[in-house]
């Protein structure tokens, strides 16, 4: 693989766009939460083709770009302060933190109460705060999965094994070998209704591997508004696909 770097000038100011030359066929543009803009492409593609290529979709990389400064809340969180708050279920949790002898998040409302003996230290606050986060989640979308499993039961499908993880570019993940469903550990952020799309989208996938027409066939038998779930996902949880 050879790397190397591309500059777009956009609205006053430059971007940098990674490239990655890979053993593929096609040009790939991604623009990532985090402002940053990666192309994969083959290695008989020159820069200046690619800059070409880039300079055709400037527009949709400052939009992509503006989505991602607007909804930067919806990212991982990094700080925990009073009276910042974070998306679960696609409403807001405000942060009340106040120092304490003994650790214990508990919700009120639409408060979060973090009692904590790491007031002053951000990373250890992260850490009290990412085990309540990875608990809740898990929750949630065991829940979640225990509703939708019965559409793939009735195919011999057994239970799978559900898993979270940090992800940048994917909602959730599939193993039907390992029989393991990973989910994106921010998923949760979102509104009940994409969190149903998603983990649907998954356990179908036991029965349709790939994303064949009879895959989507079948998810739109099931959930006939998936594009419109799927399109709230992308354009305002805004971490990943």
């Amino acid at each position: 693989m050879q790397t190397s770097i591309l500059e777009l000038n956009c609205k006053n100011q430059t971007i940098p766009i990674a490239v990655e030359r890979k053993k593929i066929k096609t040009i790939r543009l991604k623009v990532y939460p985090e402002s940053v803009v990666k192309i994969s492409a083959p290695y008989s593609i020159n820069d200046e083709f690619l800059m070409e290529f880039v300079s055709k979709r400037q527009k949709w990389i400052e939009d992509k770009l503006e989505k991602f400064s607007q909804t930067k809340g919806y990212a991982a969180t990094t700080v925990i302060k009073n009276g910042m708050s974070i998306k679960m279920l696609g409403e807001d949790l405000i942060f009340a933190v106040r120092p304490c002898e003994k650790n214990l998040i508990y919700r009120e409302g639409k408060i979060l109460h973090i009692c904590t003996t790491y007031a002053e230290n951000q990373e250890k606050l992260m850490q009290q705060f990412d085990k309540w986060w990875r608990k809740e989640s898990l929750e949630i979308l065991k829940q979640q999965v225990d509703a939708l499993y019965p559409i793939i039961k009735k195919y011999d499908i057994p239970y799978p094994s559900i898993y979270l993880k940090k992800m940048k570019t994917l909602w959730g993940s599939c193993s039907v070998n390992r029989n393991k469903v990973t989910f994106n550990q921010y998923l949760t952020k979102a509104k009940p209704a994409c969190i149903e799309y998603v983990v649907l989208h998954e356990l179908v996938h036991f029965l349709y591997p790939n994303h064949s027409k009879k895959f989507y066939d079948f998810l739109s038998s099931y959930m006939p508004d998936w594009k419109d779930r799927k399109k709230v996902l992308d354009t305002e949880v805004v971490h990943g696909l």
